[in-house]
């Protein structure tokens, strides 16, 4: 057994990474924005998807199929927070209104997406799933090393643009105090707009990462955003260093407790984790009760 551990924590991290790409998206857009947004799973679905057709239909290098889902899923995330979001803050609803059109959202994608492409399971094509690195007792494909790899490279470049950009310094003002940043100039339509952007643009390459190791179709996005929900309360909603430890604390725990666990019993790791931490503190390990931080 214990020459199997450092497989395991190696995979523990890989799924870890895949949370926290997804998490982060999902925690930036509440903790600025102020919106739960439950179609977050359809958009990293999305972004699977679009990567399978820039990859099959179109031909492009899988790696341009990543930017390219990037840039699209983020184009449509774009969209949303203007039709959708924008047209409704305007109207200064009630908070349970953003869940009602989220989920109503993420019905209508799942739906649509499944009678437009149908329920087959699909796997984008990567050359990198092909390719073994093997040292001591750990195999990984260089497609779960790539996954390590982006996930980090996207914690800290976000982390440097939220910290210290112009950009990054007006949504961490909307986040700590919305009517204040406006009084004094910030462009709040404009911070909103483009955090939905870069939430969304998280969640398509997410996607288009997972489609080319698992499988690509309509309800992937499902569970994934179980274990985002998860990820962010525990961390703290708001919180981009909660989502990031979080993150890769439940990959770990789920990968290791699925040694001497059945599979259908490693959900409730999760689950017992948030009920613990709702219990003892409230606002999540990082949380301090709203705003984005780094």
């Amino acid at each position: 057994m214990i020459e199997f551990i450092p497989q395991l924590v190696v995979n523990g991290i890989v799924l870890g990474s895949i949370y926290v790409l997804v998490a982060l998206g999902l925690t930036l857009i509440f903790g600025i924005i102020d919106v739960v947004n439950f179609a977050h799973g359809e958009f990293y679905m999305i972004g699977a998807f679009v990567a399978f057709l820039c990859v099959s239909s179109l031909g492009l290098p899988y790696p341009l199929a990543i930017l390219a889902t990037a840039v699209i899923v983020g184009v449509f995330g774009l969209i949303t927070e203007r039709v959708i979001i924008r047209s409704l803050r305007k109207r200064n609803p009630h908070p349970i209104n953003y869940v009602l059109v989220t989920v109503g959202l993420s019905t209508f994608l799942l739906y649509g997406v499944n009678f437009i492409f149908g329920p087959d399971l699909r796997r984008i094509p990567s050359p990198y799933m092909k390719q073994v690195i093997h040292y001591a007792n750990v195999y990984l494909t260089t497609q779960r090393l790539l996954v390590v790899l982006v996930a980090f490279l996207l914690v800290a470049l976000l982390a440097y643009f939220v910290k210290y950009s112009s950009l990054g310094n007006q949504m961490r003002a909307t986040a700590q105090n919305y009517e204040a940043a406006r009084i004094v100039g910030v462009n709040t339509d404009r911070v909103f707009a483009s955090t939905f952007l870069i939430g969304s643009m998280l969640a398509g390459i997410a996607g288009a990462l997972v489609g080319a190791m698992f499988v690509t179709e309509p309800a992937m996005g499902i569970h994934i955003i179980v274990k985002a929900f998860i990820v962010v309360i525990v961390g703290g909603m708001g919180s981009i260093t909660g989502s990031i430890v979080a993150g890769l604390g439940l990959g770990l725990l789920e990968t290791l407790a699925g040694a001497v666990m059945p599979a259908e019993f490693l959900d409730i790791i999760g689950f017992s984790i948030m009920i613990l931490v709702l219990l003892t503190k409230p606002t999540g390990i990082f949380g301090s009760g709203g705003g984005a931080r780094a």
